[in-house]
């Protein structure tokens, strides 16, 4: 007597009916084997959109800019704005192609502070001053033919990265290789760090003596008054890091510490040229700073840009080569 009914007949069936099922979808078929080929992984820029504070830009914009001389405000088209920054950053005797680059890189750093920083509106209540260190550098009175050619056929054009306008900072010269933005402006790191990199650069066989080897005294009571009592004697002032370009990140006296960029700030740019320090001493009431290089550091780099010009490379070719990732974009015409 069977205790369970015999179902081997209707496994049989199920069997019979899968591998029906299995011949009708593959039989007579090669499978395919897999692509195993490598793919190309998707640049920063690939197929992404351009932000709304970039297109919005469909024709060119007014600024008002700040005159430091009188205390007035002044309405300018951008691309008239362009030229005299142009005109005082680097001037009429730069070879063609690097006056095109200052005028995308300055175009581009324009609209990039107006849209992500706050411009000089808290200072002065205008989107720019024509103060370096307060903004860009801008002269109207000596724009020259070419410098208005140059701006005129790059007219509109900026760098973008992930469909945002580039920090297209931009200095004078850098021993061997341009500063990373921890360097020049750590506060920057999360916004610009991706394409704000130390690249090679040739600039300084070109740039003025005087910034290829400097030294710089400072009177030991300021250093000390920037460093504060923990600093001591300032008898063992000295470099303490340094970033990937060589520039001083951080400088050291008894038991205190600043930034370099914090030191050259309250200095002053104009007196402590940059942060490439090659030696920091103490000579009877002052303190000495030997160093290469004049700027922060970070960006284009303005002879070498002379440089690559002189060399034969576009406007496109050198600004590709200080912001590496970056890509050009036409906002209006």
């Amino acid at each position: 007597m069977r205790k369970y009914p015999l179902r081997q007949p209707i496994y049989l069936l199920l069997v019979t009916l899968l591998l029906s099922l299995f011949c009708v979808a593959g039989c007579g078929k090669t499978a395919k084997k897999p692509d195993l080929t490598p793919q190309p992984t998707p640049g920063p820029n690939a197929q992404v959109p351009l932000a709304p504070e970039v297109v919005k830009y469909k024709e060119e914009p007014n600024i008002i800019l700040f005159r430091t001389a009188t205390g007035k405000k002044e309405q300018l088209k951008l691309e008239e704005y362009i030229k005299g920054v142009v005109a005082a950053e680097i001037g009429p005797k730069f070879p063609m192609e690097a006056l095109k680059a200052q005028a995308i890189v300055a175009r581009t750093m324009t609209l990039a502070l107006l849209n992500y920083e706050t411009g000089t509106r808290s200072k002065h209540g205008t989107d720019a001053s024509d103060d370096h260190t307060e903004f860009q550098a801008y002269d109207n009175k000596k724009i020259t033919a070419e410098i208005a050619k140059a701006v005129d056929e790059t007219r509109g054009q900026v760098l973008t990265y992930n469909g945002k306008f580039v920090y297209a900072e931009f200095h004078s010269v850098s021993p061997e290789k341009t500063a990373s933005i921890e360097e020049g402006f750590p506060k920057l790191k999360d916004k610009a760090g991706a394409y704000i990199v130390p690249v090679a650069t040739n600039g300084l066989q070109n740039a003025p003596e005087k910034y290829r080897d400097w030294t710089v005294k400072i009177p030991r009571s300021t250093i000390k008054s920037i460093m504060g009592d923990k600093a001591g004697s300032l008898d063992d002032i000295k470099v303490g890091q340094k970033g990937p370009s060589g520039r001083a990140l951080t400088v050291t006296a008894g038991s205190a510490s600043i930034a370099g960029v914090d030191l050259r700030e309250k200095v002053g740019f104009d007196k402590l040229f940059s942060t490439y320090f090659t030696s920091i001493g103490v000579e009877g009431n002052n303190v000495v700073f030997k160093g290469k290089g004049w700027g922060h550091g970070c960006g284009m780099e303005q002879w070498g840009a002379f440089t690559m010009a002189g060399e034969g490379k576009a406007a496109k070719e050198i600004v590709e080569h200080y912001y590496p990732g970056t890509m050009s974009t036409q906002l209006y015409k």
